[in-house]
């Protein structure tokens, strides 16, 4: 329940660290972000990224209980004292307070069959994206009334050659997002927000290189989810807003 506590506190839209710790005055924030886990050489350890266009953020005890390739969010405080020249260490260093795995759910590159219901098939009541890092995209799935300690699976899927809808003069890729119970829960019951990370990294670079080739600096996509069951079987489903992805600049 603290971890879902953590999430809806959680704000969506990544900033630079950098913002956080201008001027010459002490002072400590207190931040919760999504990551990815990597060996960083120049820490000496395990360093945890946020931001493809940041630098990662690193503590000493931290980096000895996380492993390379983790998906996680971490809860932390930063000092201005303790980063005087993030530029040189090429790391912010952290005080963590908080530190859970995030799973990477089942990614699929064969569009699913919308018409088909599965097996112990759940509806979603929302979706929330977080961020895009290191070629994982962090999804947020919210399940109104979940049993405590119920298990879910989550899988997303796709056409990797798929053309894109033109809608409002974007070009639009869809992706599809399926939940699954695989463990009964226990009573009682309560809405749930239940994190996964899922490598879409192949996914997007196809997309970017395509939509480069046509002189375009970003794409778009959307998620489509079950939000509902007509007559128990026939899954009703739902779109999230687009989304943006700024396509990278060749260095």
């Amino acid at each position: 329940m603290k971890k879902v506590l953590l999430i809806s506190l959680l704000i969506s839209s990544v900033l630079m660290l950098s913002s956080c710790l201008d001027g010459t005055d002490s002072h400590e924030n207190h931040m919760v972000y999504f990551g990815f886990v990597e060996i960083d050489m120049k820490a000496g350890g395990n360093v945890i990224y946020f931001n493809d266009k940041d630098y990662p953020l690193y503590s000493p005890t931290l980096s000895q209980k996380i492993s390379d390739g983790e998906c996680c969010l971490v809860q932390f405080s930063i000092k201005s004292e303790d980063n005087p020249s993030v530029a040189t260490t090429g790391y912010y260093k952290i005080q963590e307070t908080g530190y859970y795995l995030v799973n990477k759910g089942i990614v699929m590159p064969i569009k699913t069959d919308t018409a088909i219901l599965k097996e112990n098939e759940l509806a979603m009541a929302d979706l929330a994206f977080n961020n895009y890092v290191k070629g994982y995209l962090f999804i947020n799935s919210y399940h109104e009334a979940m049993l405590t300690d119920q298990k879910n699976q989550y899988e997303l899927s796709y056409n990797m050659e798929q053309e894109p809808v033109l809608e409002n003069t974007k070009n639009v890729y869809q992706l599809y997002l399926r939940a699954n119970k695989s463990e009964d829960g226990k009573s009682p019951n309560s809405n749930q927000i239940i994190p996964n990370a899922y490598e879409v990294k192949r996914f997007f670079d196809n997309i970017s290189y395509k939509e480069k080739n046509k002189g375009n600096s970003e794409f778009y996509f959307k998620v489509h989810y079950i939000k509902s069951f007509k007559d128990d079987t026939i899954p009703q489903w739902k779109t999230t807003e687009i989304q943006i992805v700024n396509i990278p600049k060749d260095e």
